[in-house]
């Protein structure tokens, strides 16, 4: 994906983040994919990459699917 795809996926993601934290929610997921090639169609990818998810302090807490993990992250 283009870098300024990628920048604008991490600014609404942390913007989702500090909305559910504001509404007082403990725990915030993401169903993102991981793609597994390195050309991934942006198109295919409106749900977030899991690297995004990861550099915004997610981590996997499940894998139903090779390709989609579910990503967690805990709320202070």
């Amino acid at each position: 994906m283009a870098k300024n795809c990628t920048k604008t996926a991490a600014g609404l993601l942390d913007a989702a983040v500090e909305y559910v934290n504001s509404q007082g929610a403990k725990i915030v997921e993401g169903y993102p994919v991981e793609p597994a090639v390195e050309n991934y169609p942006a198109a295919y990818a409106w749900y977030g990459i899991a690297k995004t998810f990861l550099r915004a302090g997610f981590e996997e807490c499940a894998r139903r699917r090779p390709t989609h993990p579910i990503m967690r992250r805990k709320l202070s």
